[in-house]
């Protein structure tokens, strides 16, 4: 694990129960009109997409799709500064902060 997965884990240890509740959900977001810059390198599992979401106060929710296929190739995570709708989905999981 990198020094800034073990950060995220700290920081998702102190999060509200609502956003660790969340990390079960099955769906994909879209957004009205924003899509948030993402240093999508280092937001590769979902554990450290949500904690990049709560990071950002311009974000409202989050998409993280896991490359199940193959272990070698990190996760995509999508920071959304708003939420148009939600659908669900078999191969992303999603989620939103109420802020």
């Amino acid at each position: 694990m990198s020094r800034f997965q073990y950060i995220a884990a700290a920081l998702l240890i102190g999060l509200p129960s609502t956003l660790i509740a969340q990390e079960a959900e099955n769906c994909w977001q879209s957004a009205v009109s924003t899509i948030l810059l993402n240093d999508a390198a280092n937001h590769t599992e979902y554990a450290t997409c949500l904690a990049a979401c709560d990071a950002n106060a311009d974000c409202a929710g989050w998409n993280f799709r896991p490359h199940s296929f193959d272990a070698a190739i990190p996760g995509n995570c999508q920071l959304l500064g708003d939420i148009y709708q939600s659908e669900p989905s078999d191969r992303a999981f999603c989620g939103q902060i109420e802020r």
